[in-house]
């Protein structure tokens, strides 16, 4: 490990001696460890000078004034610029002193140095170990040049310039960006504060992020963690009231107003929420700052806002980003590629015109692409760029098929919303192959960076949704290595000691894992994770349940949303245990949710009527809704609407081509549609190259259910079909779906002894209370209709099948007659 000089003045001992003392003598000079006593002068500066790597200096107004401390930067500076010193870090530790004060160099100012009051000793060490971590390894070495590529937005800029500029309007507090994710709001916001010379050029602001299980209190927790205020006691939060939250808030914000910076915020729904609305929790916290008269916060939100909401908050000022025009488009294009020295051509960038959708991260994969294969490979394979935003999550993990230690990484990132270089390099290892790794996700815009230092790392969400949607699980030696850290961080933590990450993490799991925390350092967040990890990947509704009503104890210290989300997890489990306690439950629910719950219930009952009305009704209010497409979609598929599925179906799948179930409920209705299309097989064949990009144990599983009904419904080939089918059940067993296509496959081929084999197995599974009743019923009265039996056929769906739609029911009917037709005249 590199070893830094610590440069302060010796009115700021206390603060420094206590970081010394953490780094130990190994990885520091510091003069009480390094110094004889009265031996400090130039020779001794350059002795330790020129055993060091990074010179970190604690600037302070006593500092700034310090004769020797000037000493040491000039001396430091020479280095610096001969190569002999690695790194120039400083670090403001006087709160009456920003990065503006004209006694810090003017070199130091104007160069691209994040100068970041840090209250914290803790947390300036987290900062110079960061700094030493990085000097140890080439960090993102384009990284820099990459992100501060602008081009056009001319117009949002105007708008932005004309709002700052008004003398109309109160200078805002809080200036919002909405957009989709990767459109360049991040670099539009940065662009119109430094144009409008509200930051300087070199300025970075710390940045943060929250999702939309978060809210007030990891707020709090994530500006505290930026190290601008001194020690706040922060236990209790799940107790405080709300208003004593803001009061907190405010206090922290205070003091990154008197550091004189800027707070970037990458919201994902906690701020501005899918409803489209501020929270109100934030509202009040920019109500008690409309006096404050300066820019605080940039958010950068997914969500935009009905503004006519916020008419009265005449210090917020939002802006929409759409997707870059045509020639934005091209400019980018043509500067991220000189960028990489790949000079395009005039007509090279016309080709490409027509291909680009406005987003900046597919533009910058397109060159990369152009890098990695070749000009002409690419204009061979443009579906790669077409296609790159439905599949790119998919086009990563494919990237990395072979090599499973990059695999195993990525998917060990995937279960932290964000987290801190040390914990990192604890679980896998001071290994050059993932310092390197680390660099390429960067620089592919696999991960990000986060924190007043870019000192936490963070995955995209588009790549973290498709792990977590996929179940990978870690490896064996990762979760041993993360178990211990939980344990070890359990005995011993304390907030204010460890980064917000760890806390984040380490505390998740041990609710996960039933472990005895702290109930002072708990937050509603930290319960959500552990509901949607319980939820989405583990599947155990019984324990979501219960972790849902020990949050709504304190449902009187929360904010709504919070609480919307909370119940929102408790009746999803409900609906899936097929609790009765479900239907009071959802009650305690408004708005679109009440309806999409109760068609989401009805849905998993088997009611197939009831829950296509609730879901219906969704839809006509909120025609974008995407779970109630998707259940939409199943409930069409349970009741046997193919035609009525297909379409809706389609839209799924082109929104979320990587998604297995998007995939698998298109090609059902493709392939089970009567009045199949000429295109039809065309679309079959690419939901079947879908599946091969999908690397996942449901992608495979479901893969194995495509091909096998490909070859049998339109290869003809039912052996072959068959074949196909076995090798899945013998890997995926609990695949009900695998035994009731076997049926279908039998009957294609007027394979009676088939069918009879494969209903004999159905019944063995299925029960009354089974979601799956309805298909095995439907198949049952199949068989009696090829049997000669069609009294029989018919009496048995007309009692049998539950809940469905009367035309469904018709159409079912008609087959039957159909089939005891085609089998016995």
């Amino acid at each position: 490990m590199p070893i830094a000089y610590l440069a302060h003045s010796s009115k700021d001992k206390n603060y420094v001696s206590e970081i010394a003392k953490i780094l130990g003598k190994n990885r520091c000079v510091y003069d009480k460890f390094t110094f004889e006593e009265g031996m400090k002068n130039i020779e001794e500066i350059d002795k330790g000078l020129e055993k060091t790597d990074l010179f970190v200096v604690f600037l302070s107004s006593d500092a700034l004034d310090s004769e020797w401390v000037k000493i040491e930067l000039e001396r430091a500076k020479k280095l610096a610029n001969s190569g002999f010193l690695k790194r120039i870090y400083p670090i403001i530790i006087d709160p009456s002193i920003n990065y503006l004060d004209k006694r810090i160099p003017l070199w130091m100012r104007e160069e691209s140095f994040n100068l970041q009051y840090t209250g914290k000793p803790k947390v300036a060490v987290r900062r110079i170990e960061l700094r030493l971590r990085e000097i140890s390894w080439d960090f993102h070495p384009r990284l820099f040049e990459k992100s501060n590529i602008f081009v056009g937005r001319n117009d949002l800029i105007k708008i932005f310039e004309e709002r700052f500029d008004s003398l109309d309007l109160p200078s805002p507090v809080c200036f919002i960006a909405a957009g989709f994710h990767q459109i360049g709001r991040r670099s539009l916001c940065i662009h119109c504060l430094k144009k409008a010379n509200v930051i300087p050029l070199s300025y970075r602001p710390p940045e943060i992020a929250l999702g939309r299980r978060e809210s007030i209190e990891d707020f709090i927790y994530q500006i505290y963690d930026l190290g601008f205020s001194s020690d706040i006691d922060l236990s209790n939060l799940i107790n405080k009231k709300m208003e004593d939250k803001v009061k907190i808030s405010l206090r922290l914000i205070k003091d990154i107003q008197i550091a004189k910076h800027i707070l970037l915020i990458v919201d994902n729904g906690c701020i501005v929420t899918s409803d489209r609305i501020i929270s109100n929790w934030f509202v009040d916290i920019l109500n008690e700052m409309n006096k404050d008269n300066q820019i605080t916060f940039v958010i950068v939100s997914q969500f935009r806002i009905f503004k006519h909401n916020f008419r009265n908050l005449e210090h917020l000022f939002t802006i929409e980003v759409p997707e870059l025009s045509i020639t934005e488009r091209l400019g980018l294009l043509k500067r991220y590629a000189e960028l990489e020295k790949l000079p395009l051509s005039s007509e090279d960038l016309n080709y490409f015109r027509d291909l680009l959708n406005g987003y900046p991260e597919q533009i910058f994969y397109t060159v990369d692409l152009i890098n990695e294969i070749g000009l002409p490979a690419v204009k061979k394979n443009t579906y790669l760029i077409v296609d790159f935003n439905t599949e790119k999550a998919a086009r990563v993990i494919n990237k990395y098929e072979s090599n499973k230690r990059a695999l195993d990484f990525l998917y060990l990132l995937s279960i932290f919303p964000f987290i801190g270089y040390d914990l990192i390099f604890e679980i896998v290892g001071e290994d050059k192959f993932y310092r390197d790794l680390l660099s390429e996700f960067f620089a592919s815009g696999i991960c990000e960076l986060l924190g007043a230092n870019r000192e936490y790392v963070r995955l995209n969400d588009t790549i973290q949704d498709y792990v977590i949607r996929n179940k990978k699980d870690l490896t064996s030696v990762y979760q041993e290595k993360l178990e211990t850290h939980v344990n070890k961080f359990l005995n011993e933590y304390q907030s204010e000691d460890k980064d917000v990450a760890d806390l984040i993490f380490s505390i998740k799991t041990a609710i996960l894992t039933g472990k005895p925390v702290d109930p002072r350092f708990l937050i509603p967040s930290h319960f959500l994770e552990a509901m949607a990890e319980l939820y989405h990947r583990r599947k155990r509704y019984e324990d979501v349940v219960k972790l849902a009503d020990r949050v709504l104890v304190n449902e009187g210290y929360m904010d709504d949303c919070i609480k919307k989300e909370t119940r929102y997890f408790l009746c999803a489990s409900l609906a899936r245990l097929r609790d009765p306690r479900f239907l009071s439950e959802v009650q305690k629910v408004t708005g679109l949710q009440h309806d999409f719950l109760f068609g989401f219930y009805y849905r998993l009952s088997g009611n197939g009527v009831k829950a296509i009305e609730r879901l219906t009704k969704v839809l006509s209010i909120d025609s974008k809704h995407r779970a109630a497409k998707r259940e939409l979609v199943q409930a069409y598929i349970h009741t046997s609407q193919y035609e009525k599925a297909t379409d809706l179906a389609e839209e799924n799948y082109q929104l979320e081509k990587d998604n297995p179930f998007h995939v698998q409920a298109f090609f059902d209705c493709l392939i089970k549609n009567e009045k199949r299309k000429p295109e039809t097989v065309k679309k079959l064949e690419q939901l079947l190259r879908s599946t091969k990009l999908i690397k996942s144990d449901k992608g495979e599983e479901i893969d194995f259910y495509l091909r096998a009904q490909f070859e049998a419904f339109i290869n003809n080939k039912k052996e072959s079909a068959l074949q196909i089918l076995e090798e899945g059940i013998a890997k995926f067993t609990n695949a009900i779906y695998f035994e009731l296509a076997k049926f279908d496959i039998y009957e294609t081929f007027n394979d009676i002894e088939g069918m009879q084999s494969a209903i004999n197995v159905l019944d063995s599974k299925i029960n009354e209370k089974s979601y799956h009743y309805n298909s095995l019923i439907k198949r049952e009265a199949v068989l009696f209709a090829k049997q000669g039996f069609l009294d029989k056929a018919l009496d048995l769906i007309n009692k049998k099948l539950r809940n469905m739609p009367e035309e469904a029911l018709i159409a079912i009917a008609s087959k039957i007659k159909k089939v005891y037709g085609e089998s016995n005249y």
